[in-house]
């Protein structure tokens, strides 16, 4: 008899695909949440008054395959953690109220955990020392596996600190605010867990880092929906060559090194394209929008930057420190070379100078060099573009779904 598996996210992220890969193999129980479009629901009645990009939005917070499995909890704190991150002078306030709904989310699961029997629960992000407690105290018996999507806090913080000594950017400080608190207490989760899912050997050190134990963490890169990126079927060589990056436009994504460095190109030869939420009271944006070969474009939806990846030549990411950055594999499945830091994740899923180039974090004159490369040799574009989606065509979230499964698996039996 399979096991029977609950999957709790209070977000998103790519937890559909996994409550969705436990499902084809007769093993998930069910999906907990907050938000999620379920007709009736307090979602669905806020959605139909949304329009525009919120509407799109909203749209993503279901999935048709997991209708009969869904249960939600703090449904209407998980639409206030929303509305209050989309307003920026309150956006401090959503994220306090975020780890709340997450807290009240699974201890809720924990519960159902035991009213249900469940063999195991995966949790996405850290837990409290009291959902172990209460989970040791009311199923001792039940797995606990946790999904790390992103790189642990401490070594984030080792980062910034590493990229402050060198560069001296007040703002990093101020907008990464939570990491310069006296301590970070959050190794504890580290060390419980029966066992962790990432998507990147960087979350694996990450977590090694605080004490967890390697043949405890399974590596499971992401997906990406091949219907909706798919390779370009023509190229050009460009007589100016757009770059584009695709993210929240904040200094932990690298963007005060991809700003600087990117100036120093000529500027009759260079174009850089940025989509993503942005501050505009930001200095450096204040700054780099005057300059007429870069465009701050703001958020677009999926659709939309579907398109923007069909027009580049390169698509760039020097990130400070992700999980598994999304847009990376997206842009390589579009047919981009892509130029990346060794702290994005994706770096895991090509070879340095046959798709594109892997660079340190925080290094701007190699971040330079890197796209002065394809000004001077533009016809690598298309070669390294070609290898870039032939690489990445076999990370399909069909090929996530039977990886994943096995983890877990690994796991629990």
């Amino acid at each position: 008899m399979n096991k029977k598996i609950i999957v709790a996210h209070s977000g998103k992220q790519h937890s559909y695909q996994l409550a969705k890969a436990l499902k084809k193999k007769d093993m998930l129980l069910n999906y907990v949440t907050t938000v999620y479009d379920k007709r009736g629901g307090l979602t669905h009645f806020v959605g139909r008054f949304l329009k525009g990009d919120n509407k799109q939005r909203f749209l993503t917070r279901r999935d048709e395959e997991l209708d009969s499995d869904v249960v939600q909890y703090c449904e209407f704190g998980g639409l206030l953690v929303i509305a209050l991150r989309r307003i920026r002078f309150l956006s401090k306030l959503g994220v306090k109220l975020d780890y709340w709904v997450r807290y009240i989310t699974y201890i809720k699961t924990i519960r159902l955990a035991e009213k249900t029997n469940a063999d195991a629960v995966i949790f996405f992000g850290r837990l409290n020392k009291k959902h172990f407690e209460l989970k040791q105290k009311i199923c001792p018996n039940t797995v606990l596996i946790i999904d790390v999507p992103t790189t642990h806090q401490r070594l984030i913080k080792d980062i910034f600190e590493h990229d402050w000594q060198c560069y001296h950017d007040e703002f990093l400080k101020i907008e990464q605010s939570n990491f310069w608190r006296k301590s970070i207490d959050t190794d504890f989760w580290c060390k419980q867990a029966d066992g962790f899912l990432v998507g990147s050997s960087f979350v694996k050190k990450s977590l090694m880092m605080c004490g967890t134990e390697e043949e405890r963490i399974k590596i499971v890169p992401y997906g990406v929906d091949i219907k909706i990126f798919s390779p370009k079927l023509v190229y050009t060589v460009p007589k100016i060559v757009t770059f584009l990056y695709v993210g929240e436009i904040n200094r932990r994504k690298g963007i005060h090194h991809l700003l600087p460095a990117f100036e120093k190109l000529n500027r009759d030869k260079a174009r850089l394209i940025l989509v993503g939420n942005y501050n505009p009271q930001d200095p450096m944006i204040v700054k780099y929008k005057k300059r007429v070969n870069i465009k701050f474009m703001g958020f677009m939806t999926k659709d939309s930057v579907v398109e923007f990846y069909k027009k580049a030549d390169v698509f760039v990411f020097p990130s400070l420190g992700e999980g598994m950055a999304q847009v990376g594999i997206e842009a390589m499945c579009c047919g981009l070379p892509v130029i990346c830091s060794e702290n994005s994740g994706f770096n895991d899923l090509f070879t340095d100078g046959k798709e594109g180039f892997i660079i340190p974090a925080s290094d701007r004159e190699k971040l330079t060099n890197c796209m002065q490369f394809f000004i001077e040799h533009p016809k690598e574009i298309e070669k390294m573009g070609r290898e870039a989606s032939k690489t990445i065509v076999k990370y399909t979230w069909e090929a996530y779904h039977e990886k994943v499964s096995e983890a877990v698996c690994d796991i629990v039996y």
